[in-house]
């Protein structure tokens, strides 16, 4: 694990397990999701915050507010689409 930045995915994991979601990232498909723990079978991938139409790739890709605003997003886009389903 790089420690030249001011966080780490662990940090990103522990913020999203404080909304109530696990953080994951798939090495071969390069794509973050993040999944609801009390239903798994809600759960989105991780889109820039600011274009919602590229799937992050690297934590590098954004700083670690630009992560919280990803997750935050993407928890009110999960929550947003169960609304719609019931």
């Amino acid at each position: 694990m790089r420690k030249n930045r001011l966080f780490t995915i662990d940090d990103l994991k522990d913020y999203a397990l404080s909304k109530g979601y696990e953080l994951d990232f798939h090495r071969y498909k390069r794509v973050f999701t993040l999944i609801k723990i009390d239903s798994p079978n809600e759960w989105s991938w991780i889109y820039y915050p600011h274009t919602e139409d590229k799937l992050v790739e690297r934590i590098d890709n954004l700083n670690f507010d630009g992560w919280k605003v990803a997750i935050d997003k993407t928890i009110s886009s999960i929550t947003e689409q169960d609304k719609i389903n019931y």
